[in-house]
């Protein structure tokens, strides 16, 4: 739509913007659908996410966000129903990434987006330095437009939308380009001094009663049917796609846990520790911890270390907490190096020392000491 004469609305927003901006959102639409399918799908298939057990967990995830995160008060509360949390983010973003792909529900599936990103923001990636590197703030404000704009071009929103309509009185309502000299020539509702006579204001785009949207033209010809419709439809293809969701959902984690070997390229051993002393905190055995292995054990905190034996009789210990954003590392013998599963950060089991990024800082390290075969660290 274009506008002419005084008082267009120069400021505003065009007529109908949120269609011009579905088409100008559809490669991020894209993007954020196929990112959040493949993370819930990824989350679904790996076993170790959901359980408490594991070194890459969400639950030692969750651990390490306590001590950093600014709602900390809150999900130390939600620790223990860690398990059930997993299950919900996961589900969650297999039905965010639908929604986006399928533009079924899209402004819900946004706030869906919006609120997990930010949720991430403020438990993981809040004190990323500097911040433009945590990527969970930037996602929030990438549904954000779609909050807005929903997703009316190219969706089943759209096709819902449509069908309603031409169910009911007021037609098929497609978005048609004319030009607001056009209007005024059929609206003949235009005084010499460029005033409407239907509203006493400007005679423009933004105030014109012809060019309303379609929810206020259908005020008067049975909205209340056509929304009733369109909810129906809309909740018939949302049931439809959470059945091949669920479907789908229960054959990748099936397959994820077929596919998990019993042997892993980290040394899959727990220490028991016990309590501080002068000689630090007692950790466990140093029979437990393999020559050339690791193994993990528990700060005073609650959140995990990981302790070292590259040979015999030579001990490593280090908090487990990739300085990036927390995700805890295991240990690759196959390589020789420390990881994080999350984004990759490698450090050197040596001295923990930085190799790869994204990480900037290397890991913390704490001294051992083996007293009568018992190893303590001092943190």
């Amino acid at each position: 739509m274009t506008t002419s004469g005084r008082g267009g609305n120069v400021l505003g927003a065009p007529p109908r913007g949120w269609a011009l901006a579905g088409w100008a959102l559809l490669p991020l639409r894209l993007f954020l659908g196929v990112t959040f399918t493949f993370a819930g799908l990824q989350k679904i298939a790996n076993p170790d996410f959901f359980s408490k057990t594991s070194n890459n967990g969400v639950y030692a995830q969750m651990l390490q966000a306590v001590r950093h995160s600014p709602i900390s008060f809150l999900l130390s509360h939600l620790v223990e129903h860690s398990t059930l949390l997993g299950w919900a983010m996961a589900l969650g973003e297999l039905a965010i990434g639908l929604g986006m792909l399928l533009g079924l529900w899209g402004r819900i599936a946004a706030i869906g987006g919006v609120t997990i990103a930010f949720s991430l923001f403020l438990s993981v990636s809040f004190h990323t330095n500097p911040y433009y590197l945590g990527s969970d703030l930037a996602y929030a404000l990438a549904f954000t437009p779609f909050v807005f704009a929903g997703t009316p071009v190219l969706s089943l929103d759209a096709l819902v939308r449509k069908r309603a309509n031409v169910r009911g009185a007021d037609g098929n309502q497609e978005l048609v380009v004319v030009t607001m000299s056009s209007v005024r020539q059929i609206c003949n509702n235009a005084a010499p001094k460029d005033q409407c006579l239907a509203t006493s204001a400007a005679c423009s785009a933004s105030r014109c009663p012809v060019l309303r949207e379609p929810q206020t033209m259908l005020a008067r010809r049975g909205i209340d049917d056509v929304a009733r419709r369109q909810l129906m439809l809309g909740g018939a293809a949302a049931a439809v796609t959470a059945v091949g969701a669920v479907a789908t959902a229960a054959v990748v984690a099936g397959v994820g846990r077929a596919g998990t070997s019993s042997t892993s390229t980290t040394t899959p051993v727990t220490l028991n520790p016990g309590s501080n002393s002068a000689n630090g905190r007692r950790i466990g055995k140093a029979t437990d911890v393999p020559v050339g292995g690791s193994a993990t054990f528990t700060l005073a905190d609650g959140t995990p270390g990981i302790v070292l034996q590259p040979t015999s009789g030579t001990f490593a210990a280090y908090d487990a907490a990739c300085p990036h954003q927390g995700c805890p590392v295991s240990y690759f013998k196959s390589q020789d190096l420390l990881v994080c599963p999350c984004h990759g950060s490698q450090f050197n089991p040596q001295n923990g020392a930085l190799e790869v990024g994204p990480a900037v800082t290397g890991l913390i390290s704490y001294p051992v000491t083996v007293i009568n075969g018992v190893l303590y660290v001092k943190v």
